[in-house]
């Protein structure tokens, strides 16, 4: 088992993997649903957040100077900004102008056009770092890390490439399969944290 820390910081990327998916299986599907969607965004944010201190956990450990582990620790913190800022669109801000009974549909055309120019950002910002830190896997020995190296290519960059040839859009069902797939991988750096993988040579 790894030490506490590293349970930590595994169990956080594990709890907000399942919470992520279970927040988007409720995600509203328009701007009326009231109290709900502040609710699946709020507890959106709050999973970016535990996420975001796994994965800083899991790069601190495998050396945050070196350069790939560093360049997916800034991608992976642009992500959750930019994602936070298309969850707060979304879940606040769009529901208080309906609230207000604005009905002006050009600013809520704005709304959905920012919202979706920051959530695909989001999305190509996570293939950038699960990119980086999958091949810092791939260079590492052992089965189970290789394994989890190739399967965070294709829960990032994979996703990514689905999204650029338009296979997938942001919308609710979209969006539910790209976090999933983050989620995924999530849980196999959780449970890697959590099984002692890091101990072994960790910033080798």
């Amino acid at each position: 088992m790894g030490d506490k820390a590293d349970r930590i910081a595994g169990g956080a990327l594990i709890g907000a993997a399942a919470v992520s998916v279970l927040a988007m299986a409720h995600h509203p599907a328009g701007a009326d649903a009231g109290a709900l969607g502040g609710i699946v965004h709020g507890t959106m944010i709050a999973v970016l957040m535990a996420s975001a201190f796994g994965f800083a956990h899991f790069a601190l450990r495998r050396g945050a100077p070196r350069p790939a582990i560093l360049a997916g620790l800034i991608a992976y913190a642009l992500s959750a900004v930019v994602t936070i800022g298309a969850a707060t669109i979304n879940g606040f801000i769009v529901p208080a102008l309906a609230a207000r009974g604005v009905t002006d549909r050009g600013l809520f055309l704005f709304a959905w056009e920012a919202n979706q120019a920051l959530a695909k950002l989001g999305v190509y910002a996570t293939a950038a770092a699960f990119a980086f830190w999958s091949l810092d896997f791939l260079r590492r020995p052992g089965l189970e890390a290789k394994a989890i190296g190739a399967l965070g290519l294709a829960a990032g960059p994979g996703v990514a490439a689905l999204l650029a040839a338009g296979v997938i859009r942001m919308d609710v069902a979209g969006a539910g399969l790209a976090y999933a797939a983050f989620a995924l991988w999530g849980v196999l750096v959780g449970l890697h944290l959590i099984r002692g993988g890091l101990e072994a040579g960790a910033t080798a």
